[in-house]
């Protein structure tokens, strides 16, 4: 072969994510994400504000990701001949709009005629065992359960009734699986999180750098996990340095 096949493999998985983000994104920057609920506030403002372009990520982060959506896909695909078999009302990818609050964003899967809402999270070993390996299981991420309790704000407002949301926890290093409940009063600080947001996107400005909004987490202020490093100037380091 004229490329090495590392290449090629990366190549296909850029042309990929460009793909996606065209269909899902392009023209509609002006949203929230539901998918950053629970992280930092500037990247809120740089992405749906301003509408700053985001960095590309990195070969091995697109590898990462790519192995998350097959097995999304393969829990979905599951999900739906089951739901097929059994004549069972479900969502799968459901497109979202919470227009009081200016957040998008697709529910990952919901059983409807049980009124549960459900979330996919791949993780490796490490944070499996930081959450499951110890003799009281800890709490999923703060990030995580405001996501799908965002998801739960408009599933109440359109159904009327929530019953439960369960974070699907799959392992990727050996595939084992685990479903976390998430408490109802996250419903109550996800709304409180996007109205926070909502006030604090409102400012002519960036929101002020303070650890605990933005950035919520010092890891946030990373290149690899953020697509406005660069544009913030490295966000917390500025203040901390």
């Amino acid at each position: 072969m004229a490329q090495k096949l590392n290449e090629v493999y990366d190549s296909y998985l850029r042309k990929k994510n460009h793909s996606k983000s065209a269909s899902r994104y392009v023209g509609m920057e002006e949203w929230f994400h539901s998918s950053r609920a629970g992280l930092c506030h500037r990247k809120h403002f740089f992405g749906s504000i301003q509408k700053v372009k985001g960095s590309e990520l990195s070969e091995d982060t697109l590898r990462i990701f790519r192995i998350g959506e097959l097995i999304h896909e393969d829990i979905q695909e599951a999900v739906r001949q089951y739901a097929e078999q059994e004549a069972v009302p479900i969502f799968i990818e459901k497109e979202l709009f919470l227009p009081a609050l200016n957040v998008r964003g697709f529910i990952d899967l919901a059983i409807v005629d049980e009124d549960i809402l459900y979330d996919i999270k791949t993780c490796n070993s490490y944070k499996w065992k930081m959450m499951f390996g110890r003799s009281v299981d800890q709490s999923p991420s703060e990030n995580y359960a405001l996501q799908l309790a965002t998801y739960g704000l408009w599933y109440l407002e359109n159904y009327g009734t929530l019953k439960g949301m369960k974070i699907v926890y799959y392992n990727k290093n050996n595939s084992m699986m685990r479903e976390v409940d998430i408490p109802m009063e996250s419903l109550n600080k996800a709304q409180q999180y996007w109205e926070s947001v909502v006030a604090d996107c409102k400012l002519e400005s960036p929101p002020p750098l303070e650890l605990g909004v933005s950035p919520v987490y010092k890891w946030e202020c990373n290149p690899k996990y953020c697509d406005y490093y660069e544009v913030c100037g490295g966000g917390i380091k500025q203040i901390m340095e």
